[in-house]
């Protein structure tokens, strides 16, 4: 979204933004396909690179260091490791794992917060916020606002994954987790990790998110510089290393349909929508990225949480709308994201019909429903 159509954005001016743009100004490697375990161990980069009891570091192992899920040596590492989870951070189980994650690394749903009132389309009422709430949630806002320009709507998700992926690889390591938990547990991370073009992008998504995450924690200005330092060294020596980002591996799992969009680059539109969610679209739209260009709300079938809402971009042929195989069922907020500019048209009541005309504007048309 353009800097001026945003609302509510009073970035804090820190310099923490300027190293940061320069990894996104890199020259970035053509991606090359790589298996799922590498692919894990890439997104881990930077847990891997602290040092844990029990599991080997990047300076005694091989080559293949950065892309493969490490493993305790022995019974003993085993046993260092899993007291070095349970000691620092409580988790002694999988459970516990997914507690601690869930409390720590959610730093990219404050920033989806933050967004939603940049963009006009607040998720919550202010209003409802405490006076000590309210000014935390400024001060925080705030401060993010001076990455919205370099990561735009990825905000923190690089580092909540790197996180969650570390804490997951570690527990892996030492049999805290089996390998059926952890690849359950994995998936989540690498659809969300798809929204990011390169590891450039990663990296600056992890960093912003690690600068956000010790602001939290009360860090005063200059101690964020020196952990900026810190952050950037780490991600520049993973970009540096054609053994680990350098490479340009990644891996993309195996999906029905190639979709225009991820669900880590979805936004939340709709955040009040009252009744069933449910419409139908064509694969024009949802995966060719055709705008809407014409629609109508029949009454909703009985039995499913069906909106009514059937959605067309306008040059699909009889033929290609007959086969079921090019016609997707959707929630409404998620073809919001491929055209949000059909929002204000839900609320339409049944047998109502649009089209889209050329000047690019939305204008009812009559719509009778045929009996087959």
């Amino acid at each position: 979204m353009e800097l001026s159509k945003l609302r509510d954005f009073h970035p804090c001016s820190t310099g923490l933004d300027r190293e940061i743009k320069a990894l996104l100004d890199r020259s970035r490697r053509e991606r090359r396909p790589c298996e799922r375990d590498a692919f894990l161990a890439l997104l881990a980069g930077v847990p891997s690179l602290r040092k844990v009891p029990g599991l080997p570091e990047a300076r005694a192992a091989g080559p293949d260091f950065f892309t493969t899920l490490p493993r305790c040596a022995s019974e003993a590492d085993a046993a260092a490791c899993r007291a070095h989870l349970r000691d620092v951070y409580g988790v002694t189980d999988k459970q516990s794992l997914l507690d601690f994650c869930d409390r720590q690394f959610r730093c990219q749903e404050h920033y989806l917060d933050f967004e939603s009132f940049w963009e006009g389309r607040p998720l919550f009422d202010f209003a409802s916020l405490n006076r000590d709430a309210a000014d935390f949630f400024l001060s925080a806002r705030d401060f993010s606002a001076q990455f919205y320009p370099l990561v735009g709507h990825l905000g923190y998700l690089g580092w909540d994954i790197s996180e969650r992926v570390g804490h997951l690889r570690a527990a892996l390591a030492c049999g805290l987790v089996t390998r059926e938990d952890f690849d359950q547990l994995a998936e989540e991370q690498i659809v969300q990790a798809q929204a990011f073009g390169s590891w450039e992008a990663y990296a600056a998504s992890l960093v912003c998110g690690a600068l956000y995450w010790d602001f939290r924690q009360g860090t005063p200005l200059p101690e964020l510089h020196q952990a900026q330092r810190l952050w950037m060294d780490l991600v520049r020596t993973l970009l540096a290393n054609d053994a680990a980002w350098d490479s340009g591996f990644w891996h993309t799992p195996e999906r029905e349909k190639a979709y225009r969009l991820w669900p880590s680059e979805m936004r939340l539109y709709l955040p009040d929508w009252d009744g069933p969610n449910g419409c139908f679209a064509t694969d024009r739209i949802a995966v060719d990225g055709c705008p809407v260009g014409w629609c109508y709300r029949e009454e909703p079938e009985t039995g499913f949480p069906d909106s009514g809402w059937r959605f067309f971009s306008g040059d699909e042929s009889e033929e290609y709308i007959a086969d079921i195989r090019h016609t997707g069922i959707f929630d409404l907020n998620t073809v919001c994201n491929f055209d949000p500019e059909i929002i204000p048209l839900l609320d339409a009541p049944w047998r109502s019909a649009f089209v889209r005309g050329e000047d690019g504007k939305f204008r009812p048309e009559p719509f009778e429903l045929t009996e087959d």
